[in-house]
């Protein structure tokens, strides 16, 4: 096995020269060189850029791995939510009668989101990892162009893959990538993550097969829905590498139970609204300070601000706001467009924000001590000193 791994890392570090001709089609042909994947800086810029692409193509590329897909390659199934999915599992697990699973990475936010253990649970499925019936990987991407699947395992799943048993591959609609030279760039991005945390990064490019009973689900589960939304659905190009979670300050304060969903933090504040109800989840879009700490570790550069100030103006303008909320939106809006009132006396403003608050908010936190003086206050009596 690691052997397999060290001629791989070589290959992707030392060979992908030889493909940058390839790319021209696509208009990256200019990107794709040595230079690139040297520098780690560049890398990021121009994954970031192939990512948002993808998304951008996300129909055109997913039509194009569905025409390729030939029987040899095995089974696969397009499922809308994971409702649909787990029904389709559970005529799988009938008919052949499976008795044992093995999950390759029980910790990934995919199982979390299908509820794939609580389904084997009520099936009577028990986990085997010696003698399974049926085997269970997640897919990093989808290879457009060669019908690939690029699995980031460990030593033992090129092992499990080879196994004659029922092998279950899910990936979600927004993991699909144009070809192999994005995903090269996707594993070396993933590489200095995974040695950042001190870690082991072992990709594999497996061709499906139907002599291993290999069956691949397509899940949409609201996917298809942000796509509607031109700037938000940039962010379907996360990579879950939850840098952002680790320096965002409502995140800090918060956690993960704020969100109550498998997506927290500031890439939770874009997506969730349209992932499940706009009504339940709209709350999120505001809980962002603005502050840009998550732009600047993001590894593919998100404009996360931007996407949730979208989020924001769509809510307003499409009517997504009760008429109290409006009320406070249009307040806040004229205080801050106000130099005076925003020079107020500390207490004065702490007064004018009891009256914007609810009392439901009141109660459960303690509401911000403002400064005796405003910064442009501070400024200028700073400018002055000096002069």
């Amino acid at each position: 096995m690691s052997s397999y791994y060290e001629n791989f890392i070589a290959e992707t570090e030392n060979n992908i020269s030889a493909k940058a001709n390839d790319m021209s089609k696509g208009g990256l042909s200019t990107a794709y060189d040595n230079s690139i994947y040297a520098d780690q800086r560049l890398s990021k810029k121009h994954l970031g850029f192939a990512l948002k692409q993808n998304v951008e193509e996300l129909d055109h590329l997913l039509t194009s791995f569905d025409n390729k897909w030939q029987p040899l390659n095995g089974k696969k199934y397009w499922f809308t939510n994971y409702d649909d999915l787990l029904r389709g599992l559970r005529t799988i697990v009938w008919d052949k009668n499976v008795k044992s699973y093995f999950i390759d990475d029980k910790n990934s936010y995919l199982w979390s989101e299908i509820g794939l253990l609580s389904f084997l649970k009520r099936e009577k499925v028990k986990e085997n990892e010696e003698w399974p019936n049926i085997q269970f990987f997640e897919v990093n991407k989808i290879i457009a162009d060669t019908n690939q699947f690029l699995i980031l395992g460990n030593e033992n799943t090129i092992k499990r893959l080879n196994n004659n048993v029922i092998n279950v591959f899910v990936v979600g609609i927004e993991q699909v990538l144009k070809n192999i030279d994005v995903a090269e760039l996707y594993i070396k991005i993933k590489k200095e993550q995974r040695d950042a945390e001190g870690g082991r990064l072992f990709p594999i490019f497996y061709t499906p097969s139907s002599q291993n009973r290999d069956i691949l689900f397509i899940l949409d589960n609201m996917r298809s829905n942000v796509m509607q939304y031109p700037k938000q659905r940039k962010a379907l190009a996360c990579l879950h590498c939850g840098r952002c979670n680790e320096v965002c300050p409502v995140f800090q304060c918060t956690g993960d139970k704020a969100y109550d969903n498998i997506f927290s933090g500031p890439i939770a504040n874009i997506l969730l609204p349209h992932l499940e109800t706009i009504d339940d989840y709209k709350f999120v879009s505001y809980a962002c300070t603005m502050c840009g700490n998550c732009e600047k570790v993001c590894p593919v550069s998100l404009s996360l601000r931007d996407m949730i100030m979208e989020n924001r103006k769509f809510f307003l303008e499409k009517g997504h706001l009760s008429f109290g909320e409006k009320q406070r939106v249009k307040k806040l809006h004229k205080t801050l467009q106000n130099r005076k009132k925003l020079n107020k006396v500390a207490i004065l403003k702490s007064l004018k924000m009891r009256k914007m608050t609810t009392k439901e908010l009141r109660h459960s936190r303690k509401l911000t001590k403002f400064e005796k003086q405003s910064f442009n206050q501070q400024y200028i009596k700073k400018l002055k000193e000096t002069n």
